[in-house]
């Protein structure tokens, strides 16, 4: 028997279920919820008040200071832009603005709309300030977004908090894309030393109801990115939300890449680079990197609807249980 709770943040739903044996804690699960406002209070670009809003209206003029949590975040994502070479960037701001996804509906820009944008971006120009904890920006007009990073760090925050409260055995599932588990599903599989951690379905990027593939959490995290929910069509052609940075245009030869590591926010920034990145360039880079979070990607076939689900990785599938998340 499994205890589901929910709170609305950042546009999603968070869902915290509870194994049986962490079923009596509801109570502290319920508060530690409650952190997911002010988080999405410092993270978010549609507060002007926000953290990250001060940081696009003044950083362009001189250093904004930020909080310790922010400021990690910005650190650990400009080290997701070095090690994908620019793949994941957090100043792709001006980017999803003028693609509309900003205000989540797609619109079609021009040609030089894109390059205006793209003049914009670029990690490179972002300054950070160990010693002063500060943010500055080289270029007028840039801004953050952390769109595709905000909701896996959002995740380990409260993963830790629950933890931290008395919570052993637990799973989160962040707005149908992210998921966090902690411990097993089934109390005293620790005990008996059968530690099965929790079973998580994969879906089919564009019919959620269809599930393609389930594997097992255990303390670990998992994202996944792509096209499949939002996304517009303008002369017969389909325009993801997922930007390639580099290129200012929507970007990737999958339908979807779901990446699993050890936290969410790592997850998260990883399934959205290598989303981008395309399938050859993730082959090339598994092998390169033993130490990257495992993937499995999912790419269209001929037929409509028709699927290939593409294993980078080695995996135990399993047969999740229907009350279990799936993504």
């Amino acid at each position: 028997m499994l205890t589901t709770i929910s709170h609305n943040a950042m546009a999603a739903e968070f869902s915290v279920i509870l194994a049986k044996s962490d079923a009596h804690l509801v109570e502290p699960a319920l508060e530690a919820l409650e952190l997911l406002d002010q988080i999405e209070a410092d993270l978010t670009v549609y507060q002007d008040e926000s953290e990250i809003s001060r940081v696009n209206a003044a950083a362009s003029d001189h250093p904004v200071s930020v909080s310790e949590n922010t400021y990690r975040l910005l650190r650990r994502s400009i080290d997701w832009s070095e090690t994908t070479a620019g793949a994941f960037d957090v100043t792709a701001g001006p980017l999803v603005r003028v693609w509309g996804f900003t205000q989540r509906r797609g619109r079609k820009p021009t040609t030089a709309e894109v390059r205006a944008a793209a003049a914009k971006v670029g990690y490179r120009h972002v300054k950070l300030d160990d010693e002063h904890r500060s943010v500055a920006f080289e270029l007028p007009g840039m801004e953050i977004n952390l769109g595709a990073i905000g909701k896996g760090f959002a995740l380990d925050q409260l993963a830790e908090t629950l933890t931290a409260r008395g919570l052993n055995n637990f799973l989160i599932h962040g707005g149908g894309s992210s998921v966090i588990a902690r411990g097993d599903q089934v109390s005293g599989s620790q005990a008996t030393g059968n530690r099965q951690g929790w079973a998580v379905g994969i879906s089919h990027p564009t019919k959620p109801k269809l599930r393609l593939a389930g594997i097992r959490l255990h303390n670990e995290a998992l994202s996944t990115s792509g096209s499949g929910k939002q996304f517009f069509h303008h002369r017969g052609r389909r325009y993801g939300h997922v930007i390639d940075p580099r290129s200012g245009f929507p970007a990737g030869d999958l339908l979807s890449l779901t990446a699993i590591a050890s936290n969410a926010t790592d997850a998260e920034a990883c399934s959205t680079a290598f989303f981008v990145c395309g399938i050859d360039a993730i082959r090339a880079a598994v092998a390169a990197d033993e130490t990257l979070p495992r993937m499995i990607g999912v790419r269209a076939k001929n037929r409509q609807d028709s699927v290939e689900v593409l294993p980078f990785a080695d995996f135990e599938w399993v047969d999740p249980p229907l009350d279990q998340a799936s993504i």
